[in-house]
């Protein structure tokens, strides 16, 4: 990257601005600070989510086939659609509130409330009553002239006749009924289911059109965020008549820039970044590490000046996966499966695809090495073709010093590129106590090995420990007194042995993952036999069904599994041995947004 400092008239900057969008290559600095106290920008923010709902409320609807197109546009086309909703959501509460009162009228069945108010007027008071059955007096139909009207659910209803200059009445729970009839109720619900079916299918009419037209406004509302981020990381100067942006461009992209430049009557000019510098990060990958560079994004962006660790996770993260997964058939059925609809996949989905059948064709041969398909154990079939194959299949004892021996060698490795990430960010000298740790893990390491032979490695085992710890316990800072870094060693020694032992374990993980999915493979072809009775076509019928629905269960499972431990590993035992720091910001020029129908 090369900072871009800019300094345009303020009569040509809105012209001016308009050009450096289309060009599209300039990443503007923010002011972070400036944009959190923009009231308009925040309003802008809640707009975006706004359509961002509307657009998820719409695709969940039962599009129809020839839709309508809405009449409004932009804002008043996303207010419309939020008082329609927001219509239903008062029709669906109203028709409750109207469901609870009409519940109050079922036990009661028919009566005219006109036949009432003539009882008042002839002095007599009718009044409603519900009572558990224990506690209802058979008494209060001699006294009160109480009617029982039902019983249901352990209550009675029931109704008492009474002259209306008496104030005594049953030591009961009073009814009070709705305003409304039981008929108006019936009426208005009717009244109301008939608005929201409407409402419903105008917005069917409308939701794929809609969605178009959200899509495009939320777009617009995206460049109009952007404006106001540069707006407020300019800077105005001379009584505002001129203002200065700076931003960053990638550094092959400069020759084009100045010439472009030249011809726009603005002063510019490229620097190099400082060290007190942030520049944004744009990664530079080949074809397969860039299916994996949004893995990498879930955790962090590398710093500008670090190595960017993409390329060397990405062949191990593949071989974690098959390991973890670890059965041949979920391994063929994921990369069939995926290849066939990688076929029609829309260009933005297919590098997912493609990281897919990368992780399909490797779960295939960790599947044949642990020998494993569709959770029979390959090792234990007596057919001919696949005994051709044995040699190439490990036991449980084997698969697990394997993980042991690949995680030491991810381990190691990650050392080598912090000792690459040392010198190239703070010099050699920064590296010299990584070094002395490579020289004992791989010296003592091989003085083993050989002394294994029958070697006498006792001088050597001396010699390299003796080296190692110059490095570091005495060369671990240059800039410091001896007796610090012999201090600074001795913690550093702690904290790297108990750390390269508990990493070293965590690799066991892949072993684990890989014989729990092929025990529960397993497990369930047992019940498909066992299970599915002696009954000829209904047994074969209900083994299909526990095998699809056993192995379908199985294979989500310890599929999430197997790209969730992965990332693990890669993010806390790699990255550390690595040094890596993060703290990237992605590259992202001021351009024209694309549309997303």
């Amino acid at each position: 990257m090369e900072k871009l400092s800019l300094l345009i008239f303020h009569k040509d900057y809105q012209a001016f601005l308009g050009e450096l969008r289309e060009k599209g290559v300039v990443h503007i600095h923010e002011n972070k600070k400036k944009s959190a106290e923009d009231e308009q920008l925040k309003q802008k923010l809640v707009l975006i989510k706004r359509i961002g709902e509307m657009i998820r409320l719409l695709g969940k609807r039962q599009q129809e086939t020839e839709g309508k197109m809405p009449e409004e546009k932009g804002a008043e086309l996303l207010q419309s659609l939020e008082n329609s909703y927001k219509r239903q959501e008062q029709i669906d509460q109203q028709l409750l509130s109207l469901k609870k009162d009409g519940a109050l009228y079922e036990p009661w069945g028919t009566f005219s409330k006109e036949r009432i108010e003539e009882l008042g007027k002839a002095g007599w008071d009718m009044r409603f009553f519900t009572v558990p059955d224990r506690k209802y007096m058979p008494e209060w139909e001699e006294k009160y002239n109480a009617f029982v009207i039902s019983q249901e659910k352990g209550q009675k209803y029931f109704v008492t006749f009474t002259p209306k200059e008496t104030d005594e009445h049953p030591e009961a729970d009073a009814v009070v009924f709705p305003q409304l009839t039981a008929e108006e109720i019936r009426q208005k619900t009717e009244e109301l289911n008939a608005e929201k079916e409407q409402l419903g299918h105008y917005l069917n009419q409308v939701a794929g059109q809609a969605i178009t037209a959200l899509q495009d406004y939320r777009l617009q509302v995206y460049e109009d965020t952007d404006e106001l981020k540069i707006e407020n990381a300019t800077q105005k100067l001379l009584d505002d008549k001129v203002i200065a942006i700076e931003g960053w461009v990638p550094e092959k992209t400069r020759p084009d820039m100045e010439k472009w430049l030249s011809d726009k009557g603005v002063y510019y000019g490229f620097e190099k970044p400082e060290l007190t510098d942030n520049p944004p990060i744009l990664l530079k990958n080949n074809k397969f590490a860039r299916l994996f560079e949004f893995i990498g994004e879930l955790y962090s962006l590398p710093n500008y000046r670090e190595i960017d660790l993409t390329p060397f996770f990405a062949p191990f993260f593949v071989l974690f996966f098959g390991f973890c997964l670890g059965d041949a058939g979920y391994g063929l059925l994921l990369l069939i499966g995926i290849s066939i609809y990688k076929i029609k996949a829309k260009p933005a989905l297919r590098p997912i695809f493609s990281l897919a059948q990368w992780l399909g064709a490797a779960t295939v041969v960790m599947g044949i090495v642990s020998g494993t398909f569709f959770g029979i154990q390959l090792l234990e079939v007596q057919v001919p073709w696949v005994v051709k194959f044995r040699s190439l299949m490990l036991d449980s004892q084997q698969l697990f010093n394997l993980a042991l021996i690949i995680g030491g060698v991810q381990i190691i490795f990650g050392m080598f590129l912090k000792v690459a990430n040392q010198w190239k960010q703070y010099g050699f000298p920064a590296a010299l106590s990584t070094i002395g740790w490579l020289i004992l893990i791989l010296g003592e390491g091989a003085c083993y090995l050989f002394s294994m032979k029958g070697y006498d490695t006792r001088m050597a085992m001396y010699v390299v420990g003796g080296g190692a710890g110059v490095f570091i316990f005495l060369l671990n800072n240059l800039k410091r007194n001896v007796f610090i870094n012999i201090g600074a060693g001795l913690w550093d020694s702690y904290n790297t042995v108990t750390g390269l032992l508990g990493d070293t374990l965590s690799y066991i993980r892949l072993f684990a993952l890989g014989i729990s999915s092929a025990v529960l493979g397993l497990v369930f072809n047992d019940l498909a036999v066992n299970m599915s009775g002696d009954i000829p076509g209904v047994k074969q019928l209900v083994m299909l069904i526990i095998l699809v629905f056993g192995h379908s269960v199985n294979l989500f499972m310890a599929g999430l599994g197997s790209f969730v431990h992965p990332m693990r590993l890669t993010f806390v035992e790699f990255y550390k041995n690595a040094g890596f720091e993060g703290g990237g910001k992605k590259y992202q020029p001021f351009r024209r947004r694309k549309s997303e129908a």
